[in-house]
């Protein structure tokens, strides 16, 4: 009985698979800004960084190819993610900053793939779009941090905490550019033109494909 019930909810869980990512992405996004005045910033990060990675799980869970390799990696951030808190090794900490932007590209990939090869467009393809370009940010944003890290936090024109770079990763996907935080390190610089040109090709390329599976599916 209890076998069942079990089954029933990872079942649940799974069909919820695309809100329970952008509820996870927006935890990410949103709590390390909340709660920044209340000095916990960085376990807030932690805390959302956790239920993003048990997320991803449940969305590749029932992906043979993937499930067993991306639970173990993710187990493996999270220990290591763990076992950096008070540590001022900066290789660990890189290491585990590495592991994560690694992991975030294998799942873009899987997450495009999906929504790409869907055959009509419904909620799970709108909502697996927009988990797709918050993916980028994302992705953006682990690699800014990887970068601030190995530039002794001089890489950008100010010092900066994670809700820094989360806000300088979306502001540079979208190309609003405000300019309050701006990159000095030539790689970032590079990282900045690249981000904001995938940000735009992305919506060109992603509203071409949503339209014309759109007509394909009603104009038969």
């Amino acid at each position: 009985m209890a076998i069942v019930f079990s089954k029933t909810i990872f079942n649940n869980l799974h069909k919820l698979r695309y809100i329970l990512l952008i509820i996870a992405y927006f935890l990410v996004l949103w709590a390390p800004i909340i709660f920044q005045s209340f000095g916990v910033i960085d376990l807030v990060s932690d805390i959302s960084l956790i239920v993003l990675l048990f997320a991803i799980v449940n969305f590749i869970r029932k992906k043979n190819t993937y499930n067993k390799v991306f639970t173990f990696i993710s187990f493996m951030i999270i220990f290591g993610r763990g076992a950096t808190v008070g540590i001022e090794n900066d290789n660990a900490i890189i290491v585990s900053w590495i592991a994560l932007l690694i992991y975030f590209c294998f799942f873009l990939r899987i997450l495009l793939i999906e929504v790409w090869g869907a055959n009509k467009v419904n909620l799970n393809t709108i909502l697996g779009a927009i988990a797709g370009y918050i993916q980028i940010g994302v992705i953006a944003f682990a690699l800014f941090k990887v970068c601030d890290i190995l530039y002794y936090n001089q890489a950008f024109s100010q010092p900066v905490e994670v809700s820094d770079l989360i806000y300088f990763s979306f502001v540079t996907l979208t190309t609003v550019g405000y300019g309050d935080i701006s990159p000095v390190a030539d790689e970032v610089k590079a990282f900045s033109v690249i981000f904001a040109m995938v940000g735009q090709f992305y919506m060109a390329i992603l509203m071409a494909l949503l339209v014309g599976k759109y007509q394909q599916e009603h104009g038969k």
